[in-house]
């Protein structure tokens, strides 16, 4: 990338490193798109590589190397308007500046129970810049391959970390919880998709999405589900009927509960980060990134969204009770360690009102795939590019659109559907 098109100078980079390595001097930089089209969709990634050295003696300096990542809002004003990009930008740096700080300060003492954010250098209205995890070996899975049985179970063990974070903070210090979801003094997140001022604005969108997801379920409904069809496209089309969609997903996310948490938002494929050669048995194995849609709401709304949106129709039938057993007993596990002096809750009660959240937030998980699916199984090239653009008024119509669906994406939302049907949830 050229030095024109550079983001950062040598002092700005210098300045960044400093606050935790101050005998660091920068000599060179390297930056490049962090991203590619189908990765991101509400800001601008690019990789820095900053080449120096660092005094370790008074005059004994060795090579230096680190590599940052850092987003941006896209450049288009088309694209940030489309994509919300501003208000989902202040959500995310509210969640490091003062969310995560808050929940990790509880992991004190060997009481570790998620680690899975990455180090952040900055955190500002304009611009976030964190540590490039890629050094480190971790990397995101194939999007249009979903997540495999492994994958799920390695990041429900972190989601469940992480909730019981939440949980205990609730429980301990309540006064905190409830500033630290109060956004009128910037420091508190809030719902940045699901509000009822966004209604019109997703509007049409979401008659395309729907429209789309409609379409696949009746041409893909199997043969042996043809007595049913009625029944399933019936149930279907009034959940996604354009007079109350929008406000049965908003009234899904609002609504609280013992269960309600600090939710990552947005728990899907390219929001999660895997390492797969471990060197340390003690090491994270997954990172989440990208808080832009953090909200206050139902743990399950996190789980919804991983397990209906990012895992097929096959693992679910096969393995989900197992899925779910595996979130709560990591979840009661984290709890305890948080809280060792506190009795502990009662596994069965947490079990049921877990079964309890997934059955009310499952419609939500058909809600999200509406928009998901068509994205995890699309061709790159078929994608926004954020980096690109707008000149004209005809990009600002494209630019909010569902990607064109293929038989992956209507297979998947075909098996979604009948699922939820079957259990009561749609």
């Amino acid at each position: 990338m050229d030095e024109k098109h550079m983001h950062f100078t040598l002092e700005s980079v210098r300045k960044l490193i400093m606050k935790d390595e101050p005998n660091v001097e920068i000599i060179s930089l390297e930056e490049e798109f962090g991203s590619g089209r189908g990765d991101n969709y509400t800001s601008m990634l690019y990789r820095i590589r900053a080449k120096g050295r660092k005094q370790i003696k008074n005059n004994e300096w060795i090579n230096y190397e680190c590599a940052i990542i850092y987003k941006v809002l896209p450049q288009s004003r088309e694209h940030r308007e489309a994509f919300k990009s501003e208000l989902l930008f202040q959500n995310e740096v509210a969640f490091y500046t003062h969310v995560w700080p808050a929940l990790n300060k509880l992991q004190t003492n060997g009481r570790k129970v998620f680690n899975g954010v990455a180090k952040i250098y900055a955190a500002q209205i304009d611009f976030i810049a964190m540590e490039d995890l890629r050094e480190r070996g971790f990397k995101m899975a194939d999007r249009r391959k979903g997540l495999q049985l492994e994958h799920l179970k390695r990041t429900l063990k972190a989601l469940a970390g992480f909730h019981a974070l939440s949980l205990t903070l609730r429980e301990t210090r309540p006064e905190e919880f409830a500033r630290l979801t109060d956004p009128s003094e910037g420091k508190g997140i809030q719902e940045a998709l699901f509000r009822t001022e966004n209604e019109n604005w997703y509007r049409q969108y979401y008659q395309v999405a729907a429209k789309n997801a409609i379409r696949m379920v009746s041409d893909g409904l199997p043969s042996h589900m043809e007595s049913k069809r009625i029944e399933i496209m019936k149930k279907l089309r009034a959940f996604l009927n354009d007079d109350v969609f929008f406000r049965t997903m908003s009234e899904l996310v609002a609504m609280q509960g013992p269960l309600t948490v600090f939710c990552h938002g947005d728990c899907w494929t390219n929001n999660i980060l895997f390492k797969d050669d471990l060197t340390k048995s003690n090491e994270e194995v997954v990172y989440l990134i990208d808080f832009q849609l953090t909200r206050v709401g139902s743990l399950a709304l996190d789980l919804a969204n991983l397990l209906y949106c990012c895992a097929s129709g096959e693992i679910r039938q096969a393995h989900m009770t197992q899925l779910l057993q595996h979130y709560h007993f990591h979840l009661m596990s984290s709890l305890h360690t948080l809280n060792p002096k506190q009795p502990p809750k009662d596994p069965s009660v947490m079990w049921e009102l877990l079964n309890e959240e997934m059955r009310r937030c499952g419609r939500f998980g058909v809600g999200l795939a509406l928009d998901i699916l068509p994205i995890s199984t699309c061709e790159s090239e078929e994608a926004p590019d954020l980096y690109e653009k707008s000149k004209t008024n005809k990009g600002k119509e494209n630019t909010r659109a569902p990607p064109r669906e293929g038989a992956e994406c209507a297979r998947l939302m075909t098996d979604l559907v009948l699922e939820l049907v079957h259990n009561h949830a749609l």
